[in-house]
């Protein structure tokens, strides 16, 4: 297909990672990033700024301990915006969930990521916690990965997140490492359309995003590489390259929207 726009220079895109793992874990095939050598991984796609989060605050107990090494660990690079990893309080109320809340906004933390895959999306079990959330508008990636950038969303889990996000409607909720070995449900268009705070990263999908963007909107999709499951030189070409999409579009997908949901936490 012939472009139809110029393709733009990286700078002018600001890439904005909205899913970028930091941390070591044992899993062989993957060069964990670190503070060390995450930066040359960013300069190296022309990524200016990542969302990180914690390895094991994914994936071991108890989750604070990594949330808060995380922002230790980031403290003084200024690109690194840092996410904590979510679940509800076992304690039931809006007290303990504020307390939650109350604490990753005081550490400087601006959006979190929920582990759908340890926790289902039950209305009952999170009301709490996204209400709480959505008190100061903390953008919320639904995690479907269990350790890497693969997952998927099974019906009940659609129907489960269209009743949350209906009943949280000030509360931005991003699918996030939906892409499993089926690829993507066929109601996450569908429910990306009806649903006006439903958003989708592009972590792991090579072509899925492009229909969101079309159809929806380029303002419902965010950019996400999964570093380092994922290259990021195949994301990044792919929405730089992109025949269709204007600059304006592409800049929104690459950073604007992010920023902007960032922007509005309070």
């Amino acid at each position: 297909m012939q472009a139809t726009h110029p393709m733009p220079d990286l700078r002018d895109l600001k890439l904005f990672d909205s899913c970028v793992t930091l941390g070591q874990f044992a899993r062989s095939g993957y060069q964990p990033l670190t503070r060390d050598n995450i930066l040359a991984m960013l300069d190296r796609y022309g990524i200016a700024e990542a969302l990180v989060h914690d390895y094991h605050a994914r994936t071991v107990y108890p989750r604070e301990d990594g949330n808060r090494r995380l922002v230790e660990a980031i403290k003084g690079l200024p690109r690194l915006h840092p996410v904590w990893v979510l679940e509800p309080p076992k304690e039931p109320g809006a007290d303990a969930a504020r307390a939650v809340v109350a604490e990753m906004r005081a550490a400087g933390v601006r959006a979190a990521r929920l582990p759908l895959h340890m926790a289902s999306l039950l209305p009952w079990l999170w009301q709490d916690l996204c209400a709480a959330l959505e008190e100061h508008r903390v953008p919320c990636f639904l995690d479907s990965g269990a350790d890497s950038t693969q997952g998927s969303l099974r019906d009940d889990q659609v129907n489960e997140l269209r009743n949350l996000a209906l009943a949280h409607p000030q509360l931005p909720l991003i699918l996030s490492h939906v892409m499993g070995g089926l690829g993507v449900h066929y109601a996450v268009v569908p429910l990306i359309r009806r649903v006006p705070n439903v958003y989708l990263d592009i972590a792991g999908i090579l072509e899925y995003w492009r229909t969101v963007a079309y159809e929806v909107g380029a303002e419902r999709v965010l950019f996400a590489t999964g570093a380092p499951f994922t290259d990021p030189g195949i994301l990044v070409s792919n929405v730089q390259y992109d025949p269709r999409l204007t600059l304006h579009q592409k800049k929104l997908i690459c950073g604007d929207n992010l920023r902007r949901l960032l922007e509005n936490v309070q």
